[in-house]
């Protein structure tokens, strides 16, 4: 490989990864203020909010990976472009293939990165989410506790305060709790209490001691106000919401093919989609970065950022029609790579003919 040809793939590959860091920090922050609201309803205890920000850094992969390498590549050529280097080389007599071959190389590479993150880690990542959510459901309402503060678990249903907390024993005090279902209010204070948990399966309840419990309609008047006190209550807690994932979520690559249902082969087309738009979206960069003299290197830009929403709404356009046709047949979402294929070869042929 020419001195030329390792410069192209070395800045292409350094561009495209700064762009990914950048896209990531962006995707992050959104996935960041989701955890964060679930944290706050009670779904999510909050110690466990970086590690699943850590643990859908795939699936941010997955979707932006295509367009960090379309923006890397075009900033790589453009910059070659604006400084007239590309002229240097096709009055050098620089062949037309020398030149695509770094950036081939570069969108190869990348594709085979999406296909190892979309084809093994993403599953690893869906798995240990999937434990991760059903530790955290059952053991919830005490490691997500604050002394001295309210808080909301069952998305708001269940509002609870303690005045202190045993870590070791899980040993509550000054209890204070409010749910709310179905129309109905219950109010329960007791000065102690205790999570327990009879299986791994079964219910959880709380044991409360020496209370007072009162419960109402969401309107008082209408069914009046029942009181009681006990020395000994178990309160069945709200089952938690099951966290589990699609099974296929969690399939390997190879474990998605040959597909056994519709859900499966919807999963094995999206899987795909990430490495086969890094090849296209890589090779499209070469065509899309020339421009005419003195044409602003914004354009390009724009352009392939138009393109890439385009491309990408078509293809979670085809993953919905392939959910509500769920059929084992029929194209999926090659059309959608087709069109995007036979654009590639037209501007490549337009941009071999112009060098």
């Amino acid at each position: 490989m020419l001195i030329l040809q390792r410069y192209i793939l070395r800045q292409g590959l350094l561009a495209s990864v700064l762009s990914l860091v950048v896209f990531l920090g962006v995707v992050s922050a959104l996935f960041l203020a989701e955890l964060l609201g679930e944290a706050a309803q009670g779904d999510l205890p909050g110690g466990s909010v970086l590690l699943m920000l850590v643990l859908r850094l795939p699936e941010a992969i997955m979707l932006v990976g295509p367009l960090a390498l379309l923006t890397g590549l075009l900033m790589t050529l453009g910059r070659l472009q604006e400084e007239s280097e590309m002229v240097v080389m096709r009055s050098g007599g620089l062949a037309y293939r020398k030149l695509l071959r770094p950036v081939a190389s570069v969108a190869l590479l990348w594709a085979g990165g999406l296909l190892i993150v979309s084809g093994w880690l993403s599953p690893l990542a869906v798995e240990r989410s999937a434990t991760l959510l059903a530790d955290a459901a059952r053991n919830a309402v005490v490691a997500g506790l604050r002394p001295g503060q309210f808080d909301r678990l069952n998305q708001g249903r269940t509002t609870i305060y303690v005045g202190g907390i045993d870590r070791r024993s899980d040993e509550l005090s000054d209890i204070f709790i409010q749910h709310m279902e179905d129309g109905t209010t219950q109010v329960l204070t007791a000065s102690s209490g205790r999570l327990w948990l009879p299986g791994e399966d079964e219910d959880r309840y709380l044991l409360l001691t020496d209370g007072h419990q009162v419960s109402h309609l969401s309107e008082p008047l209408e069914g009046g106000i029942r009181e009681m006190s006990f020395a000994r209550n178990e309160l069945k807690l709200p089952a938690p919401e099951d966290a589990s994932v699609e099974s296929e979520a969690s399939f390997s690559l190879p474990q998605l093919w040959p597909a056994d249902t519709p859900s499966e082969r919807r999963e094995w087309h999206w899987r795909l989609a990430a490495p086969l738009a890094g090849v296209l979206l890589g090779l499209l960069a070469l065509p899309l970065s020339s421009r005419k003299p003195r044409q602003g290197r914004h354009g390009s830009v724009v352009a392939a950022l138009l393109l890439y929403l385009v491309y990408s709404n078509a293809i979670h356009g085809g993953l919905i029609l392939m959910e509500q046709h769920e059929a084992m047949r029929g194209p999926g979402l090659w059309p959608v790579h087709g069109a995007l294929l036979l654009l590639v070869l037209g501007l490549f042929w337009r941009h071999w003919r112009a060098w």
